[in-house]
């Protein structure tokens, strides 16, 4: 039962995940960008990388200034961060503190050609409700306009050049002063700060993503046997994808749809803290009862399971949906009760 319990947990860290990987991929071999910082925070941010973004420095220095209840409060940052052979180091240059790590899931587009990997931006994009919308000029760079989740970004060759965001008030604009390309850059620029205490992250990520890399390959028999992969769902893509695009309840908000291999996913948010997930995979996965800790009953006809999965700490509803082998799987973060979740998934009418 660990291939549905690991898509559940998939469900709630889909965003960590991309947003990790796409900040990696570089189409530039080496570069330099001095960044201008306005809106609700001013300043300048430098970047700087080699072998297309696995070698990596930025360094901020700003100055944040918000208003809320009619209260101004001011916060000074000056933070490097770096990356390099698949480690990380944050180091607040104030405090002295920072945290130090591996990337997690770096090794994702590893045996992708570059036509792949440019699908599978596309694909993303797609995916969370972003489209470009045309192309502009920034420092003489020909850059596509994508607009995705409230931001607009400027991107040449996998690089953003500029970028503007306003969120819940608070407004966000990058534009790029100085852009090099292919320059020499010393290998000395990616040496971590020595005088950080650093917190090592590690165990922290292990117990978020918990080995779901290797997970999905892990699922061995009694014999040994070879991993056994994931049975793709018969339920139509297009299906789930419009009754996904086409949820609307409670002010949730659609973020992504996704296809990953025969198994679909989409996330919802409302405000910062209500995730809303939903998945569909094959009944021949397996049973999500097998520890017994599920509620089983009827529900408009449909067989369904709530409750928490063996080896899972969140709330689940599951229903079958015969006709198509499947099992449609719903987790939320914020909503718990059988009421509230079958509410949910009535709204959802797989």
């Amino acid at each position: 039962m660990k291939q549905i319990i690991l898509i559940v947990s998939y469900l709630l860290m889909t965003f960590v995940v991309t947003a990790q990987q796409k900040s990696q991929i570089y189409a530039i071999k080496s570069g330099h960008i001095e960044y201008q910082l306005s809106g609700n925070t001013t300043g300048t941010k430098s970047v700087w990388w080699d072998n297309y973004g696995n070698s990596s420095f930025t360094e901020t220095k700003s100055v944040s200034v918000t208003k809320m209840f009619g209260i101004k409060s001011e916060t000074k940052t000056h933070d490097i961060s770096i990356i390099k052979d698949g480690k990380f180091w944050n180091a607040n240059l104030i405090e002295n503190k920072g945290q130090k790590g591996t990337v997690p899931f770096q090794d994702i587009t590893d045996n992708m050609t570059d036509a792949e990997k440019k699908k599978m931006g596309k694909d993303l994009l797609e995916a969370f409700g972003g489209e470009i919308v045309g192309k502009e000029n920034v420092l003489g760079n020909e850059c596509e306009v994508v607009k995705l989740m409230g931001a607009k970004c400027w991107i040449y060759e996998g690089v953003t050049l500029k970028s503007e965001a306003k969120i819940l008030g608070i407004e966000s604009i990058e534009t790029a002063a100085g852009f090099d390309k292919n320059i020499s850059v010393s290998a000395s620029k990616f040496t971590p700060p020595s005088n950080i205490k650093y917190e090592d992250q590690d165990q922290y990520q292990q117990e978020i993503f918990g080995g779901m890399s290797d997970a999905f390959n892990d699922d061995r028999g009694d014999d040994g046997d070879e991993a056994i992969d994931l049975v793709p769902v018969k339920y139509p893509y297009e299906k789930f994808q419009k009754i996904a695009n086409g949820f609307s309840f409670n002010n949730y908000r659609k973020m992504m749809v996704m296809n990953m291999e025969g198994t679909y996913s989409a996330m919802f948010m409302k405000g910062m803290n209500g995730n809303l997930g939903v998945a569909a995979t094959s009944r021949k996965n397996g049973n999500p009862d097998q520890g017994g800790n599920l509620e089983i009953f009827t529900h408009s006809g449909r067989n369904c399971m709530y409750g928490k999965m063996e080896g899972d700490e969140g709330i689940s509803l599951i229903i079958e949906i015969p006709n198509y082998d499947t099992y449609i799987i719903l987790v939320s973060s914020s909503v718990q009760t059988k009421p509230e979740m079958l509410q949910l998934m009535d709204a959802f009418n797989f």
